[in-house]
């Protein structure tokens, strides 16, 4: 068994209690029995005092007649009202013993050695001492002296009594002493008992709230009652728990503003990349239009300056081939060139529904378009944008001509306009073969493309990322709920560039 606290307190109080009380009895009879006994010195002593004229009165001098019946009753009658006399013996003032009868008082044993009162034979008032028989029974023995007419002393008489009274008086006496211990050492367990529930039920419920602090429930509180240190340390326990929660609270709202930070500088710091790889193709952009555009625009001017002199069909065809090469070299330098392009942007006050409709519009009769449905559902009125409309058109287009292609020219293209806050939501999803979570990164990057080599030069969705932020927004990839691919573009109602 688990020796607790309240166990310990409980243990250790009782013990000391009990312990107080047996002791606090034990001295109580030690002193009874004292008083006790010193009250029966002197009622005995008055006793003698008291009977021994009347002794002296009785016999008159002639102690020949005494052991007779008749004298015998006389005698028990005149002494029977003490009941604790044992025995006399007279003695004359030479020690001699005049009269010796048997104890016809009490059955009780009497000493067997010599008798000697020397050590009272020339007292003139009555002494007493104790005698301790061998059985342990212990004797009270008095001698009174007994004086005649003139006032002279004519004999000792020696008396036995008993401790038979005091003996009963302290039997009866530890009797009422246990009765009052068991019921004072019961009331002390049960007041003690009481204090230490009363000291550990408050740190039981410390100890409660201090492991639901551990697993985390900072809301607890205890109750506290009173004005003792227990209840000063249940209200100090509440203030640190209510301070514990307050912190954490501020911990929270910190870590979450943190995170925002954090989440802000990796958009920034991707931003950052991209630019600096947008530069690198600037760059790049700038060398291969000098060196590259040129040679191949000569080459292609010659080629198709052949191919209208061109009678055979079989160089006809090489030349068609070349020509389209060139041209396919021609778009890519002109898309590096568009990526790498900063420009006078022309900003305006844009209806973007109006925009979105237009371009549209302007796609449908295309080949690619003929078996394609494109949803656009009225919407509410929506603020104007302020930006480049050409820009935006151009990524419109970009992004329904990917989405076109993506489903091989025949599905649905849905579309929709949303206003969120200060930011203009324009989502493009198609029900294609949609794109691969991982790659919904890696699409905007510069010459990454999931098209054929002959559909596409990677270079698209990186130009349309870039026009989108620099009209302080951005552009996502995502999954469609109709099981294709997801473009999302948000762009920013506040600018004003």
């Amino acid at each position: 068994m688990k020796l607790t606290l309240g166990r310990k307190l409980f243990l250790y109080t009782s013990g000391l209690l009990v312990a107080v009380l047996l002791i606090a009895f034990a001295a109580l009879e030690h002193n009874q029995e004292r008083q006790w006994s010193e009250y029966l010195q002197v009622q005995q002593i008055a006793f003698a005092r008291f009977a021994t004229p009347e002794l002296l009165k009785h016999f008159r001098g002639n102690f020949s007649q005494a052991n007779s019946p008749a004298h015998r009753e006389q005698l028990a009658g005149l002494l029977s009202f003490n009941p604790d006399l044992v025995k006399f013996t007279i003695y004359s003032t030479s020690g001699r013993i005049l009269f010796d009868p048997p104890a016809m008082f009490k059955g009780q044993p009497l000493p067997n050695h010599p008798v000697d009162i020397e050590w009272a034979a020339a007292a003139l008032d009555p002494v007493s001492k104790t005698l301790q028989l061998p059985d342990g029974t212990q004797l009270l023995e008095i001698v009174a002296p007994a004086f005649g007419p003139s006032g002279g002393k004519v004999l000792n008489v020696r008396y036995l009594f008993s401790f038979q009274t005091v003996e009963q008086r302290l039997v009866e006496m530890r009797r009422t002493f246990q009765l009052i211990a068991m019921v004072a050492a019961g009331c002390a367990l049960l007041l003690v008992a009481l204090v230490a529930r009363s000291f550990t039920r408050p740190i039981h419920r410390l100890t409660a709230g201090v492991k639901a602090i551990a697993r985390g429930e900072l809301q607890t509180s205890i109750s506290s009652r009173g004005r003792d240190e227990l209840a000063t340390l249940a209200n100090a326990f509440n203030e640190m728990a209510s301070s514990l929660a307050q912190n954490q609270a501020e911990l929270k709202s910190k870590n979450i503003e943190l995170q925002k930070v954090n989440n802000e500088l990796l958009h920034i710091h991707e931003r950052l990349i991209r630019t600096e790889r947008l530069a690198a193709v600037g760059q790049l952009a700038a060398g291969v239009s000098h060196e590259i555009d040129n040679p191949v625009g000569i080459i292609l001017g010659y080629a198709e300056l052949l191919l209208e002199d061109c009678t055979e069909q079989t160089k006809a065809d090489d030349l068609r081939a070349i020509i389209a090469e060139c041209q396919r070299c021609r778009k890519i330098t002109g898309g590096l060139l568009g990526l790498a392009r900063i420009g006078e942007q022309q900003r305006e006050l844009i209806e973007i529904e109006l925009l979105l409709r237009e371009t549209i519009n302007s796609l449908l009769p295309q080949k690619l378009f003929q078996r394609i449905t494109v949803n656009l559902p009225d919407t509410p009125p929506l603020p104007p944008f302020y930006g480049d409309a050409d820009r935006i058109r151009q990524v419109l287009v970009n992004l329904l001509l990917n989405a076109a292609q993506a489903l091989q020219g025949k599905g649905t293209i849905w579309l929709q306009l949303e206003q969120q806050g200060e930011m203009l939501l324009i989502e493009i999803h198609d029900d294609g073969p949609g794109i691969v979570p991982d790659q919904f990164e890696q699409i905007f990057e510069p010459f990454y493309s999931t098209k054929d080599h002959s559909e596409g030069t990677g270079l698209g969705l990186s130009i349309c990322r870039k026009l989108v932020e620099e009209h302080g927004g951005d552009i996502v990839a995502g999954k469609s709920p109709h099981g294709g691919a997801l473009m999302r573009i948000h762009l920013s109602l506040a600018e004003r560039c």
